[in-house]
């Protein structure tokens, strides 16, 4: 299990209809979320998060809890401060973004995307997730929720 959209819906005592009602999304593209057959853009991941007062780590099952003590709700992702928490990633695992792309098993030149301050190209929650499963970063962090930076 990727994430936990069932679950919280279930927990919320809500439909799959009142979920996207609230997120702004149609009923099908909920479904195809929920049952985990669509790609969460990351933009709707922060919406969710924001619309039911979740940690984005603990929505991608990357934590247990709910900790929302220090998260902050934003309403777009500042593509610069993204990058800029990437390059910090690097310099604190001492690796370089060719290291970080190969490791993630992508392109330079994508990796390389997502950290332009001109033109940053916005990555989806996946890889996103997939960063901070690897280097044990907080997803909410990498998008500046927050400033503690670990999962745990």
């Amino acid at each position: 299990m990727e994430y936990k959209f069932k679950e919280i819906r279930g927990l919320l005592d809500l439909k799959q209809r009142e979920i996207a009602e609230l997120t702004h999304i149609s009923r099908g593209a909920y479904a195809n979320i929920e049952a985990e057959t669509a790609n969460v853009k990351l933009k709707y991941l922060l919406t969710y998060s924001n619309t039911f007062n979740l940690s984005m780590d603990y929505v991608c099952n990357l934590k247990d809890t709910n900790d929302i003590s220090s998260i902050k709700k934003i309403n777009t992702i500042d593509k610069k401060i993204m990058a800029s928490r990437l390059t910090i990633l690097e310099k604190e695992n001492n690796k370089q973004a060719k290291d970080i792309a190969e490791e993630l098993g992508i392109l330079k030149s994508t990796y390389s995307g997502y950290k332009n301050s001109k033109q940053p190209n916005l990555m989806q929650s996946l890889m996103l997730k997939k960063i901070a499963l690897k280097y044990n970063y907080s997803m909410d962090w990498l998008i500046g929720r927050t400033n503690k930076r670990h999962i745990i």
